[in-house]
């Protein structure tokens, strides 16, 4: 979004003109992956937590001004990341403080970031380093317009990684091998932990093909029997 669409987007609110609701947060962030890549826009990912003082006065105060709820719509794709409940991407993301905003591309790279308590002001400041909204249909003719180089210079471009994408990989990986028990394990921690992520189809896919199959299932009841005979042997006084 340029300064003249953040401009415009706050006097449309103030005038009344354009009522703002709410910052329309996503709380899955495979989802929220996809919807960036749909609609051509950055994502911005807000790390908080329930325990936090400062985020929780960020939400109440910065979070509910229409001129920021209006920026946030319609320049980003909006992530709130619980601490506590997203481990894996705090981690992945190197996060140090909370609140921290981070911006980034819809295939994971980062654009800039921002630890602490931060104002309308500095939100609205901080949004006008994500690149315009590129719609599916103009993208090649956006990428040949310059962009201006963030305020925030990353040290190097990182990627989040993507555990439901990375379960899958190995699932498929353990199908081919013919290590069905394992596949299927890996199946079924995917579609628990990651219900809404694009892979879960594909696992069940797998899971149902090996389940279906009595050739394959009776190797996964082998292995099964196998791991028990092994585990009942490492017990104390078991010949």
């Amino acid at each position: 979004m340029t300064r003249t669409t953040l401009a415009v987007a706050a006097l449309l609110v103030g005038a009344g003109a354009a009522p703002a609701q709410e910052v329309r947060w996503r709380a899955d962030y495979a989802v929220a992956r996809k919807d960036a890549a749909a609609a051509g826009k950055p994502l911005l990912l807000d790390f908080a937590a329930e325990w936090c003082g400062p985020c929780k006065r960020m939400e109440a105060t910065t979070f509910r001004t229409p001129a920021v709820v209006a920026a946030v719509n319609a320049a980003v794709v909006p992530v709130r990341v619980d601490a506590d409940r997203d481990a894996w991407l705090v981690k992945a993301a190197g996060i140090q403080a909370f609140p921290t905003l981070i911006l980034l591309s819809a295939d994971g790279k980062v654009i800039a970031r921002r630890e602490g308590f931060a104002d309308a002001a500095q939100v609205t400041e901080f949004l006008r380093q994500a690149p315009p909204p590129r719609p599916a249909a103009v993208q090649q003719a956006v990428a040949l317009q310059p962009v201006a180089a963030p305020a925030v210079v990353q040290p190097a471009a990182a990627t989040v990684p993507n555990p439901a994408a990375e379960l899958l990989s190995a699932a498929r990986a353990d199908f081919a091998a013919g290590r069905y028990l394992a596949c299927v394990e890996r199946c079924d921690r995917l579609y628990g932990a990651h219900p809404a992520a694009a892979e879960t189809a594909e696992a069940r896919r797998l899971a149902a093909a090996i389940t279906s199959d009595p050739q394959k299932w009776k190797r996964v009841i082998d292995q099964l029997e196998a791991d028990l005979a092994a585990a009942r042997r490492g017990l104390p006084g078991t010949p």
